[in-house]
């Protein structure tokens, strides 16, 4: 099989989904590996890696995306790479399938295009091992970037979130005990601050009291909860995932306005719609804004900023769907992943994902 790896156009998207260890694998079993000129450049990558490993490098981007059977990217797909793609092409990316482009779903539907998301695909104990490696990143990264927005330089409140012996810690509150949520709280007992946890679920709750050792305050997702802790709080940490749709806004505009000026929130969920009311996506590299008094950081490829480290976990995880596509096309995959089934969205041009769907319906669009 011929397999294409295209350098990222978004904003600040550094990531590479398939490292020269993984092309080697790959070019030894016969198979054809393609990457886009300096692909993997930002992540510590040159071609001269992929060349050595047995890839070939190619030098335009309509060459990439439209070379090979497939295509491997990382941000979700814009309608300037649907309109390079091949008739019957397989592609994967990201694919924050609640905010997918209408032009580029309708654009991969007219060319018959399979499509799979990343953050979709389960494994056979019904976990998506792609996005928890990349949530395994983000948690820590959200409190490193927390603490930064607190001082002063940063227009925050000039706390040390560990506190010291006589001063009290910093106040972290997270809402939303998956992976990120998880990986947020482990590294916010690290730094030494005060946290509070709130989930829906009881079960998560008590799972995380015997992980921390019961260095962590618990409450099930209560509005009435929430607003007593939000009003405490110097760093709030959105992590909450919905599967097959947007979060709830469970941070109203009136719950940001009775917190104290200059705290910090970091919607780590945004790149499925966001869970405050006052959020919107921002950047890696103008990665904050200010409303109702409160610092906002909503980035939504925060791994991306640890490029290195998020191409080799990414790689790693995606690497034996890639291998069995590789061997077998799409029905060898299912026939000893099936679970890889929940991440395609589109199927030979067909809507098979309900996300899409409801999205589809949304936009009036008849591609079903």
């Amino acid at each position: 099989m011929s397999i294409s790896v295209i350098k990222q156009t978004r904003l600040d998207e550094r990531r590479v989904p398939m490292v020269p260890a993984g092309a080697h694998l790959l070019t030894q079993r016969g198979h054809q590996v393609y990457i886009e000129h300096n692909a993997g450049m930002a992540a510590g990558f040159n071609d001269e890696d992929y060349l050595t490993a047995g890839a070939k490098v190619v030098y335009s981007h309509a060459e990439a995306v439209g070379r090979a059977e497939l295509v491997l990217g990382v941000a979700p797909f814009e309608r300037e790479d649907v309109d390079l793609m091949v008739p019957g092409q397989t592609v994967m990316s990201f694919g924050h399938l609640v905010t997918l482009s209408p032009e580029a779903l309708h654009g991969m539907c007219d060319k018959s295009i399979t499509a799979v998301a990343y953050e979709w695909i389960e494994n056979d104990a019904n976990r998506r091992p792609i996005v928890e490696v990349m949530g395994e990143i983000a948690g820590p990264l959200a409190l490193s970037l927390a603490a930064r927005l607190l001082e002063l330089p940063q227009g925050g409140r000039g706390i040390l979130l560990s506190g010291l012996p006589g001063v009290p810690a910093a106040q972290v509150v997270v809402i939303g005990g998956g992976t990120v949520g998880m990986a947020a709280v482990r590294a916010a007992i690290g730094m030494g601050a005060q946290v509070v946890l709130f989930d829906s679920d009881p079960e998560r709750l008590r799972l995380a009291d015997h992980l921390f050792e019961r260095r962590v305050v618990t409450y099930l997702s209560y509005r009435y909860d929430l607003e007593r802790a939000l009003r405490h709080a110097d760093v709030v940490i959105g992590a909450v995932w919905v599967h097959g749709g947007k979060p709830p806004i469970l941070i109203t505009r009136e719950m940001v306005q009775s917190m104290k000026p200059r705290s910090v929130i970091v919607d780590c969920s945004i790149d499925q719609g966001g869970i405050c009311a006052t959020g919107r996506p921002t950047t890696l590299s103008d990665p904050t804004y200010v409303a109702e008094g409160v610092i906002h950081c909503c980035i939504p490829n925060m791994p991306a900023a640890v490029a290195r480290t998020a191409s080799f976990a990414l790689a790693n995880a995606l690497f034996p769907y890639v291998r069995n596509m590789a061997e077998g096309g799409l029905s060898r995959v299912l026939s000893d992943q099936p679970r890889f089934g929940a991440g395609i969205y589109l199927r030979d041009g067909r809507v098979v994902h309900p996300a899409v769907g409801i999205l589809a319906e949304m936009n009036a669009a008849t591609v079903i």
